[in-house]
């Protein structure tokens, strides 16, 4: 058994091919080690981990336990790996092992979060951000308390980003001052992740905040998402606004970008889901939906023609 992982260790770290072949050893070998499941090689992989002086080999070990503790579902995994954040020297390995942990098993809010949470102020901007990457993947409340206490001594921009990715994850009511504060921020990217966690803490309660947002221009796809999930038939005509602005002239970007198409739907397409709800009590949305099939169909995205086929179409 053991022979059989120190063969896939090495197969795992073999970079002999990897010019020459897409699919190359280490990639095959990358895929056979994310079918495992046999429990019996986890004791295995603690002490070839804890013994095994190459950097490269650890690595490779650490992967395959964590699609072991995935496939057989051991979150005992995650205590090693936990455990290993303390005793393991090499930065690279750190944040390779915080990357295993993000990548693995929710991490039980019961376990020792204190590798993580001492790890998130290392002068080591990798090990930092993948430190705060893996508290993603807990529920324990203190997680929430500690990054707020983080933004009040963090300055660097990036870091700011990820404490903000971490409380669109774990953050309650608490954050909410902190969250209104960050929609002021420089970065795009830091008020984005702010509004949308605000919208998801909030929900229908704020729904004529989103409104606001999305007539004066500001956060406009994040708007538009949080009226498609939390709002109401009083949020039509804000989107019939957006909508008429959105089509007012070419798009002069022929394809999506990062700005105008967010999990599989642009900003337009997620109006036009909003309003298909009001489609037949609604004159005003009948209208809209007429005027964009009849005058504005050129200036559609290929994506969004194609939603119009799928949903106005069939049900015209």
């Amino acid at each position: 058994m053991i022979d059989y992982l120190t063969n896939l260790v090495t197969r795992i770290c073999d970079r002999s091919d990897q010019l020459n072949n897409a699919q190359t050893t280490s990639w095959q070998a990358l895929r056979e080690a994310e079918q495992l499941a046999n429990h019996a090689y986890i004791p295995l992989l603690y002490q070839y981990i804890n013994t095994e002086t190459d950097k490269e080999k650890r690595r490779a070990a650490g992967f395959i336990i964590t699609q072991l503790s995935r496939n057989t579902n051991d979150p005992e995994v995650i205590r090693f790996l936990l455990d290993r954040l303390q005793t393991e020297q090499d930065a690279d390995m750190i944040t390779a092992i915080q990357q295993d942990l993000e990548r693995g098993l929710p991490i039980p809010g019961y376990m020792n979060l204190q590798p993580l949470l001492n790890n998130t102020l290392s002068l080591n901007s990798n090990i930092r951000r993948s430190a705060l990457l893996a508290l993603r993947g807990t529920n324990n409340p203190a997680v929430e308390e500690w990054a707020l206490s983080l933004l009040k001594r963090t300055v660097n921009e990036y870091d700011v980003y990820y404490i903000a990715l971490l409380l669109h994850k774990t953050g309650t009511q608490a954050s909410l001052p902190v969250l209104r504060r960050l929609l002021e921020y420089p970065r795009q990217d830091v008020k984005a992740l702010a509004f949308a966690t605000i919208a998801d803490i909030e929900k229908e309660k704020e729904a004529m905040f989103y409104m606001r947002c999305l007539l004066r221009g500001q956060l406009k796809f994040e708007a538009m998402e949080a009226i498609y999930k939390y709002a109401d038939e009083k949020a039509v005509q804000a989107v019939i606004t957006r909508i008429t602005e959105l089509l007012s002239k070419r798009r002069s970007n022929a394809r999506m970008t990062i700005e105008t198409f967010k999990n599989g739907f642009t900003d337009l397409m997620l109006g036009m889901e909003f309003l298909s709800r009001f489609r037949t009590a609604k004159s005003d949305v009948k209208k809209t939906f007429s005027w964009i099939t009849e005058k504005r169909a050129d200036y559609l995205l290929p994506e969004e023609r194609e939603w119009i086929r799928r949903n106005l179409a069939v049900n015209s």
